[in-house]
């Protein structure tokens, strides 16, 4: 067909000599021309064969040279005639108007000639009468609306013949081959919406397509038209709820606005398949000069590039720029994408700014230098050793002298190869396509580019090189492809083998460009329920210890930020520590020497790489210098630790009479003892994890210390981690634990110490987080306090946190009271102040903090009877004298004792005894003294003298020692005023002698009585011996200091005052642990409104049996505003976890520091969430609201309590159990919060989501959306994309929980730690009810019953 559109294209002034033509040519043209730029001018060809004629002529007149305006007149009369298409003009020939189409495509024909080969092609003026014709026929095909099909045919053909000839080999490419690509393209987009080109010109066009394609202007012009089509095509494909394929407005505009339906389709795919198989590019034929065998490896990239776009835009990724990462959770709806897309620049990729280093801390941190020493091997107790990696992996080519030339190679690629594309990209849509169909449409593509070098007989090593940019690219889409694999999908069984040999091939051949691609897009490749995925274990580990083990990574400096290739390789490292422990005995074989086809593949067991990944896990975290990746190995660190702990721990038995559910319910009991629950202290038989510990904690705390102390992200990350090691039962020596407490307090002195210039609130929040750190290890490790040395140490660190320096420094001693107590601030003070009350009660020097006393003594009648006082002006003390339980009792001095202080409340019941309360001791006062049993007449009437046999007669005669002279005679002491009343009570003695021998005198006798013991005294006055015995009643303890901020050591409050009780009951009801509390829900696959979710929950076969295990391992069942705790079995019954959704029961962890309720909410609450919080926000808020909830049923209460309590936390978690990972996107929070007041007073940005999806294998993927909100980078020891198991869910989870509301209190000033706000209360209880009388009078009421 391209044959015949020259023909009969030949002029007849050919056949005359050439000066002929010409001048009959110039002679034709010129009043042609020249009447073309007036209206009024009227054409001088009326019919026919006139115009025939001339146009014989102007075909004549294009082949003429270019020295004179022959050529250009005649192509300014074809362009204007061209246009009678467009519009009418009185200055085309009326044949011409009468059928326009026919002549347009005889003069189309013609306008060819131009574009043929001639000398002089690249002068400016042959240029210029090109790009018009270009631009003339552009126009044509934008404007007219009366072309016809054969014209639009005749049109495509004339571009294409045109572009053959420009771009085709062995023709150079010239300055007009963008234009004419670009025109041909956009010319060929509008037919296709105007007049769908046949099948033989589609053909024709692809054929003449397979030899442009060594021309970057070819393949630029295709990406383009390729991206427009796409961003048409998805919106109609997936709904308007997909995400947009964000293309420049230049490209968009190529595809026209009326194209739609089927013809965006079939033109998308028909263009697609344009180009033929990329890899043709590789061929000998591809090009033949050397300047094109130059750009092909560039050509590839682009193409392979552009493929990488079109596959990223079906699965719904974007990538995200640095801006985007900062707002994970929108206000409007979970999971928002980016709309946005970074225009990558021609030929290469565009680096963006790792979002993550955008939210580091302004500490400086130091880099250790290249020449530094490697990190120290870890040694850990003999097991069966990894199975060596036949492959020659990087870092076994990197050390061998020997390789034929490979990296020598690659250090002329570094200078070419484009950096590679490290931007992090938002997860695919839920609406993709499915894996196999991306495959079906561009897997041979990928799958034959990413294998270029296989079956090749040329130099293997040259050629991966040049192609390494392509290969890369087509590596890393394939790796995305799969990694956004659907839940229960399954993929074709040759596709998986195909891409696990795409995989083999990358990680073998060494290639530094495929190697980096693979990394950065397979961080999800371990956690997506791939088939056959593990075989791919060994590789992958060889390549991360590459990666991972290097400080300085010369072989991919310039190709990505190192950074990011870290982090890449840290998120695959993640996924792949539990697999060990997971599948244990299970082989694995060489999956390198089985792709050779070797007969004797060594095998070893999953369990064998236990070791190697642990040990590459403590080398990276040595080698890591990056804040957020250090941060990821930390929360790795601490997963590994319990996992092994958990596994070695022996199980308990099961109780066969608590088993209701299935046998799965016992296949799981492991799981459920092993977490986070249980906390007693089970020592381990074997000490692989005992080990592993130590060094883990050594290495923790000495880093901590030194290089990461200026780093105060990764110093609350490691503190966090500290803290939960210390919840780790393991069996290790005290000295490890009392290494670790030492290591602490010296971070603690060394942050406190800083100069004042460098002191902030972060700096602060880190010395906080110290000394919470310090009061897990403290009440995780008792016996600690038993060591002298110890008790001393931490002694001195509160005494440096409250007064803001230690009394002991060097040699130099300072008291106490003569030190001025200036603290780092007043958050460092109130911590150290909870540290102390932290050692008091672990020390047995305080009450048990688990004690709970529902009798507060807070009703009508003990109020009456009650005293209360303050102590030291931070103490309430309620006192109250019991009445004898039984009427012949035996009273005695009994007293019961209330103390409420900042850190609880605590109930005693006293009771004086002067002997032991042994029964063998204890005798009655009549056993001692005996009653006289004579009667009292035998002696009355009779006198007897009784020698006093102890006193001596005469003290006189007594000589006088020198103690005799220590007690002053009193008319040596007091004032002389008192001497009036001395010798007045000198004269009552005199006279009382004198009557008392006047009975003597007499003649009758006196009758003497028996002495016989008083009756026992049944008003003790027990609150005055109780304070005298406290030391509390002196007059310097009553007596008011003066000062206006200090009150007496011993002041009394008046309780008959309104509103005592109340304020009482309020404090009371503060808790003194840090109280959290989270919601957990069981999302079933495909659902998406509240209703369907929170329904779940209300029978036992909706749920799964491990989320049901899961609950179990997250505390135990409490009755909500009790202490009555029950079996998880009983309570549960044939709900799936519905019963604990507040209004009776809850799941209750808790610890001498931390307590949770974990809320799982049904349908049954969530239509009263609203009635009943509002309504418990009121009742709080007036008296007369509170006397109605008072009227209300109890259970109605306590879940209005239970619900509020959430909302007023300090962060909101929400804990999702998603079946399904894609319905993570549909999962309605703003439906559950947007009614709520956690809505309207934080807004979104404060909730927290944690997504739990379950695993083939058995382990657990954790999805954390609002991790990146907290100042001091991420929240561990959940990070996203990490992968945990059943042993160690349920312990993460609450450690995850516990630190991210730390977290939000230390970043917040209107969330005081507990102790702080009972402190508050206390103060305002003082000034409120404190009692205004005198001292006397406060004596007084001391002695009245």
């Amino acid at each position: 067909m391209m044959d015949q559109f020259l023909k009969g294209q030949i002029s007849v002034l050919s056949g005359f000599p050439p000066s002929v033509g010409r001048d009959v040519a110039v002679a034709v043209v010129k009043p042609l021309a020249a009447g073309l730029g007036n209206p009024s001018t009227r054409s001088l060809l009326r019919t026919d064969r006139q115009v025939k004629w001339t146009m014989e002529v102007l075909c004549y007149g294009l082949t003429l040279p270019l020295d004179r305006d022959t050529v250009k007149l005649c192509v300014d009369v074809y362009t204007d005639w061209m246009m009678t298409l467009v519009s009418q003009k009185s200055s085309t020939p009326p044949p011409i108007s009468r059928d326009p189409n026919l002549y347009v495509q005889r003069i189309l024909r013609h306008l060819y000639i131009l574009f043929l080969p001639r000398s002089g092609q690249v002068s400016p003026d042959y240029l210029s009468l090109c790009q018009q014709v270009l631009s003339s026929t552009q126009s044509l095909a934008r404007e007219s609306s009366m072309m016809s099909s054969e014209t639009w045919q005749t049109l495509l053909h004339f571009l294409l013949r045109i572009n053959h000839t420009l771009l085709a080999p062995p023709t150079p490419a010239g300055g007009l081959s963008k234009l004419s690509v670009a025109v041909l393209l956009e010319v060929w987009l509008l037919a296709c919406s105007r007049c769908f080109p046949c099948r033989s010109l589609w053909q024709t066009f692809r054929q003449m397509f397979s030899s442009w394609r060594h021309q970057p202007a070819v393949v630029e012009q295709w990406s383009r038209v390729a991206a427009g089509l796409t961003s048409r095509l998805l919106p109609q494909m997936f709904g308007p709820s997909f995400p947009p394929f964000e293309v420049p407005g230049e490209d968009a505009s190529l595809v026209p606005a009326d194209m739609e339906g089927e013809r965006v389709s079939h033109t998308w795919f028909k263009f697609l398949h344009l180009f033929s198989n990329p890899v043709d590019l590789i061929g000998p034929a591809a090009g033949s000069s050397l300047d094109e065998d130059v750009q092909l490896p560039g050509i590839f990239f682009r193409v392979m590039r552009s493929v990488g776009e079109m596959v990223d835009a079906f699965l719904g990724v974007t990538v995200r720029n640095s801006g985007q990462t900062k707002h994970l959770l929108p206000n409007t709806e979970l999971g928002a994408r980016s709309q946005s897309r970074d225009r990558l620049p021609s030929l290469g990729f565009s680096v963006s700014r790792s979002p993550f280093r955008d939210r580091l801390p302004s500490y400086e941190f130091s880099r250790p230098r290249s020449g530094s020493a490697p990190p120290t091997p870890v040694n850990f107790p003999t097991t069966p050793e990894a199975p060596p990696i036949k492959s020659s992996s990087l870092s076994r080519k990197q050390q061998t002298p020997s390789s034929p030339h490979h990296w020598k190679s690659s250090s002329r690629l570094r200078s070419s190869c484009p950096p590679v594309n490290s931007a992090p990209r938002c997860p695919a849509h839920p609406l993709r396509c499915n894996t196999d169909s991306l495959l079906h449409l561009f897997g041979s593509w990928l799958f034959e580019a990413a294998l270029i070098t296989s079956g090749k007989q040329a130099d293997v090593t040259v050629m991966s090189d040049r192609w390494a940019a392509g290969r890369a690219e087509a590596c890393g889409t394939l790796c995305r492809i799969f990694t956004c694999k659907k839940t229960g999908e399954n993929i074709q069984s040759i596709y998986l083998s195909r891409f696990y040999l795409v995989l083999l091939r990358s990680l073998q051949d060494a290639c530094p460009p495929v190697v980096v691609s693979v990394l950065l897009n397979s961080t999800r490749l371990f956690c997506c329920d791939l088939r056959g995925v593990n075989l791919l274990l060994p590789s992958f580990v060889s390549v991360l210890e590459t990666v991972l083990l290097d400080r300085d990574l010369i072989l991919f400096k310039g190709l990505v930020s190192l950074v990011d290739l870290r982090r890449s390789s840290i998120f695959i490292l993640l996924s792949l520590m539990p697999l060990p422990v997971q599948l244990g005995p299970a082989q694995i074989q060489n999956s390198v020497d089985l792709m050779m086809g070797c007969e004797d593949a060594t095998a070893g067991t999953f369990l064998s790489y236990k070791l190697r990944l642990r040990s590459l896990l403590i080398g990276a975290l040595q080698t890591e210098t990056d804040t957020c990746n250090i941060q990821l190995l930390l929360a790795a660190i601490l997963n590994v630790v319990h996992d092994s702990a958990a596994a070695e721990a022996p199980p308990p038995s099961p109780d066969p009479h608590q088993s209701r559910r299935s046998d799965h319910w016992n296949q799981e009991v492991q799981f459920r003892a092993t977490s986070g629950t249980s906390r007693t202290r089970t020592p381990t038989t074997q000490s692989e994890a005992a080990v592993l510990w130590v060094h883990v904690v050594r290495l923790l705390t000495q880093r901590l210390t030194s290089q990461w102390r200026n780093d105060s992200g990764v110093c609350l990350s490691a503190l966090e981690v500290l803290g939960g090691l210390a919840k780790v039962e393991v069996q290790v020596e005290a000295s490890e634990r009392r290494r670790a407490v030492g290591s602490v307090c010296t971070y603690i002195v060394f942050q406190c110490g800083r100069p004042p210039p460098l002191h902030s609130r972060d700096l602060h929040s880190i010395i906080v987080a110290a000394f919470c750190c310090l009061n897990t290890w403290l009440t995780q490790n008792p016996v600690l306090l038993h060591q002298q040395e110890c008790l001393l140490e931490v002694l001195e660190i509160v005494e440096l946190g409250i007064s803001g320096s230690r009394s002991r420094q060097d040699q130099n001693v300072v008291w106490k009271d003569d030190k001025d107590l200036n603290p780092a601030s007043l958050r460092v003070k109130e911590a150290a102040e909870a540290t102390l009350s932290c050692i008091m009660q672990v020390s047995g020097a305080g009450p048990d903090p688990s004690l709970r006393d529902n009798a507060l003594m807070l009703d009508n009648s003990s109020l009456k009877r009650s005293r209360y006082f303050v102590l030291e002006g931070s103490v309430i003390l309620a006192t109250l004298e019991p009445t004898p339980d039984q009427p012949d009792q035996e009273p005695s001095p009994s007293l019961l004792v209330i103390l409420r202080g900042p850190s609880g409340h605590h109930s005693w019941s006293l009771q004086l005894h002067l002997l032991p309360k042994d029964a063998r001791a204890i005798q009655t006062q009549a056993a001692l003294i005996p009653r006289q049993v004579r009667l009292a007449a035998e002696d009355a009437g009779q006198r007897r003298s009784i020698k006093h046999q102890l006193v001596p007669e005469l003290m006189e005669r007594v000589p006088l020692v020198g103690a005799d002279q220590s007690i002053p005679p009193l008319i040596r002491t007091g004032p002389a005023e008192d001497q009036q009343q001395l010798d007045h009570l000198r004269v009552t003695l005199k006279t009382q002698q004198e009557i008392e021998v006047q009975p003597g005198l007499s003649s009758h006798s006196v009758a003497m009585a028996t002495c016989r013991p008083a009756p026992p005294i049944s008003c003790f006055q027990v609150t005055r011996l109780f304070l005298s015995h406290l030391g509390f009643l002196t007059p310097e303890s009553v007596k008011d200091p003066g000062v206006n901020s200090m009150q007496p050591a011993l002041l009394s409050l008046d309780s008959s005052l309104p509103g005592f009780s109340e304020n009482l009951r309020r404090l009371d009801q503060l808790p003194s642990r840090n109280s959290d509390c989270a919601f957990v829900f069981y999302m079933r696959a495909g659902q998406k409104t509240p209703r369907e979710i929170l329904g779940n929950v209300e029978k036992q076969t909706h749920v799964s049996g491990p989320f049901l295990d899961f609950l179990s391992s997250l505390g135990c069942p409490e009755e909500v505003g009790g202490a009555s705790r029950s079996e998880f079995e009983a309570v549960l019954g044939d709900s799936g976890g519905g019963v604990f959704d507040g209004r009776r029961f809850v799941l209750k962890f808790a610890d001498a520091l931390t307590q949770i309720a974990f809320i799982v909410p049904s349908s049954h609450t969530y239509t009263d969430w609203l009635k009943s919080f509002e309504e418990a926000g009121h009742a709080a808020a007036s008296s007369s609201n509170q006397k109605r909830a008072e009227t209300r049923p109890s259970e109605d209460i306590r879940f209005c309590q239970s619900v509020s309590s959430f909302f007023q936390s300090d962060s909101k978690l929400l804990i999702v159990w998603v079946e399904r990972f894609e319905d993570i996107e549909k999962f309605p929070l703003t439906d559950l919060l947007l009614e709520t007041r956690a809505q309207t007073e934080a807004g979104s940005s404060n909730i927290q989501l944690i997504f739990i999806h379950p695993l083939k294998t058995g382990l657990f993927r954790i999805c954390f959306l609002g991790n990146a909100s907290t100042k001091l980078g991420l929240v561990v020891p959940l990070v996203n994309g990490m992968v945990t198991s059943r042993r160690s869910l349920g312990f993460l989870l609450t450690e995850m929980v516990s630190n991210c509301s730390h977290r939000c209190r230390s970043e917040s000033d209107s969330a005081p730690p507990p102790h702080v706000r009972r402190k508050h209360l206390i103060n305002d209880i003082i000034l409120s009810y404190k009692s205004c009388c005198s001292e006397p009078a406060f004596y007084s009421a001391l002695f009245q019953s």
